[in-house]
């Protein structure tokens, strides 16, 4: 509780700048595709379709993004009530495994 007279310090914070979105070359997403997919060449990437590149982008970005938020709830689990939450973790990866 402040005492009389004394005001609350003040937190100043700047505006947060928009991110400047950057071309990607043709090379870059070759590039990608060859991280994500260790099987493909430069040379074998350069040969795909554009279509085929983007679906190979979009399903290695959604099955990051599951484990990332696989993570997060292994993380979060023991906060849960009663580490309610490691349990049900744990009942799920047993059940993914085939225990």
């Amino acid at each position: 509780m402040e005492s009389a007279g004394n005001e609350p310090k003040r937190i100043s914070v700047r505006p947060v700048r928009p991110v400047k979105s950057q071309k990607i070359t043709n090379r870059e997403l070759w590039a990608t595709v060859c991280y994500h997919y260790p099987q493909y060449t430069l040379e074998d990437a350069k040969k795909l379709s554009v279509r085929d590149i983007k679906l190979l982008l979009r399903i290695a970005d959604k099955k990051e993004a599951e484990r990332f938020l696989q993570l997060t709830q292994i993380v979060a689990s023991p906060h849960t009530k009663k580490g309610q939450g490691v349990k049900q973790l744990t009942n799920y990866y047993k059940k993914q495994i085939g225990n």
